[in-house]
């Protein structure tokens, strides 16, 4: 197999009787789904291996965060996404209670899909882009990804086989693959190798590269121990008396939970904190509900999966030598905020259009270094605020008078009210987070000097700033300005008049696929703040400035890793 631009005619003769592909993907998840998406608009060859024989069957991600629907959109599956998982006019009310048949303590009542989309059409949701944020269970996302990718020429998508070993050197990697049906291994030569494996998988581990961070960190919930039940039941009409949400968080003195609603009709995860000490072998699920719920519950049990709570690991690397990092073999998160799968996503689109530069030889010498250089400090930062947000939920205290009829009940239930609607407001409104990813340290990019907006989890400044996502505005007929940008580099030109031809020389000179984007619109030119942006693959800006630089070569050859 051999992709449209790609595979170097340079391979050592032994391998030239080998499979090859440009790009070989371990690990079949969301995050290697979107690696294969995000090279196929490169025309590169992929094979992606996953040891699992189909996609996931246990909702582990349950949250789309609006940056992540912006790259889905992108790919053409986001209607398809939105028709998913819960009904579009389901609320997404995240809600505290007592008991399922309990007291309600405390909600933040939020959009439910269709409305958040008309929102953001009006330019009233809070996420200001062209895609709000998704509530949709990983069981239909990775569905979704999978039948995309399989659609895409050139990708072979290969479940049931795993990555068992690879070698390298300086001409690409070698990797060995077991198909787990009939136990066979062949092996496949590539330009790259991609680790989408988890963070058990086989890339991390052979390439040697360590978590550092604090691994498991104990917490009254979402740290330690905890067991995942996924379970589907005939009726809602007695255990769970609390008004519709997404998720409801159980905080009593003798159970921590969180129920998120899967499908909006009768199938639910349940998320438990297992006591210390206690194995997961030894508890009763339908015991766990009955707590949870207040009294029995006829539930029929899918699944269940043990799991820890409390990472918050960044790999010491994020790879080199034609293997690299993605997603959880990158970084370990506790679930709170969403953002494993989501950094993971964003991981994916910007190590992508890099490797195409590579392998197509637009890419500069120093382009690949330029991932570990953008992703690693956004790992670290989303994984600072997935823990602040993990120890507001986890460490405090309830006391047991909190569901009695007594003036201490009432004090107790007041006093928890005001503790988590402070902590729901900072958890769940997050568009600081998802929008304002920026890559000010970048060697790619060529800072303008204009001053750094605020880095806040519920504060979105839209900004061109160099480094930073282009800001969303909507055009006449309905599309968003990110739905014009090419899959390779956007010069967009909100003045016509402005020559914009020695920048298109320079990298049509070195084979940097570019296109010009022309908007005459009052709303962009007021927004980018600049006649020229130039923006990378991955939406982010490279450069803006009112006129083309002295030296357009230069500025092309920053943007493509070449200096």
């Amino acid at each position: 197999m051999r992709g449209g631009d790609g595979y170097s005619e340079g391979l050592p003769v032994d391998l030239v009787t080998m499979e090859k592909t440009d790009i070989l993907i371990s690990g079949g998840g969301p995050v290697g789904l979107t690696v294969a998406l995000e090279l196929a608009r490169f025309g590169l060859g992929v094979v992606l291996v996953n040891d699992g024989t189909e996609t996931a069957l246990h909702p582990k991600a349950n949250a789309i965060n609006a940056r992540t629907m912006e790259h889905f959109r992108r790919h053409g599956v986001g209607p398809e996404l939105r028709a998913a998982a819960l009904p579009s006019h389901y609320p997404t009310d995240v809600c505290y209670v007592t008991r399922l048949t309990g007291q309600e303590l405390a909600r933040l009542h939020m959009p439910s899909s269709a409305d958040a989309v008309a929102e953001a059409h009006a330019g009233t949701n809070i996420y200001d882009c062209a895609e709000p944020p998704h509530r949709c269970s990983q069981i239909y996302l990775e569905s979704i990804l999978r039948e995309a990718t399989l659609s895409r020429p050139g990708v072979d998508v290969r479940f049931g086989q795993r990555l068992e070993s690879f070698r390298a050197d300086e001409d690409g990697v070698v990797g060995v693959v077991r198909n787990l049906e009939d136990d066979s291994t062949y092996e496949v030569a590539a330009l790259h190798l991609v680790g989408a494996d988890g963070g058990r998988g086989a890339v991390r581990r052979q390439l040697g590269i360590r978590y550092l961070g604090d691994g498991g960190v104990t917490r009254k919930m979402m740290g330690g121990s905890m067991l995942a039940t996924l379970f589907e039941v005939p009726s809602r009409k007695d255990w769970l008396t609390i008004d519709p949400a997404w998720q409801y968080w159980v905080i009593a003195a003798d159970v921590r939970a969180l129920l998120v609603t899967v499908d909006g009709e009768n199938k639910f995860v349940m998320l438990t904190r297992i006591p210390d000490g206690i194995d997961p072998d030894d508890l009763d699920d339908h015991a766990l509900l009955a707590l949870a719920a207040g009294i029995p519950v006829e539930a029929d049990i899918l699944l269940r999966m043990p799991w820890t709570a409390g990472h918050e690991l960044l790999a010491e690397s994020f790879g080199g030598d034609r293997a690299w990092l993605v997603g959880d073999a990158a970084h370990l998160f506790t679930p709170t905020g969403g953002l494993g799968m989501n950094t993971g996503v964003d991981d994916a689109v910007n190590l992508a259009w890099k490797l195409a530069g590579d392998v197509q030889g637009w890419g500069g010498p120093n382009l690949m270094a330029s991932y570990e250089a953008d992703r690693r400090p956004i790992g670290a930062r989303n994984l600072a605020f997935a823990r602040s947000f993990a120890d507001s939920i986890g460490t405090f205290d309830v006391d047991p008078c909190i569901e009695d009829d007594t003036e201490s009940g009432v004090v107790e239930r007041a006093r928890l009210s005001m503790l988590l609607s402070d902590h729901v407001h900072r958890e769940m409104i997050i568009p600081g987070i998802t929008l304002g990813v920026r890559y000010d340290g970048s060697p790619l990019v060529s800072d303008d000097g204009s001053p750094p907006v605020p880095d806040e989890a519920g504060v979105y400044v839209p900004t061109a700033r160099p480094g930073h996502r282009a800001p969303h505005v909507w055009l006449e007929g309905g599309d968003a300005l990110c739905d014009r940008f090419s899959d390779g580099f956007t010069l967009l030109r909100t003045n016509s008049d402005i020559d914009a031809g020695p920048m298109i020389s320079a990298a049509r000179a070195v084979g940097l696929p570019i296109e010009i984007l022309d908007i005459d619109s009052a709303d962009v030119r007021q927004r980018y703040e600049a006649a020229l942006v130039l923006i990378f693959p991955d939406g982010h800006i490279a450069w803006r400035g009112d006129a083309c630089p002295v030296d357009a070569r230069a500025l092309i050859d920053r943007s493509r890793g070449a200096l």
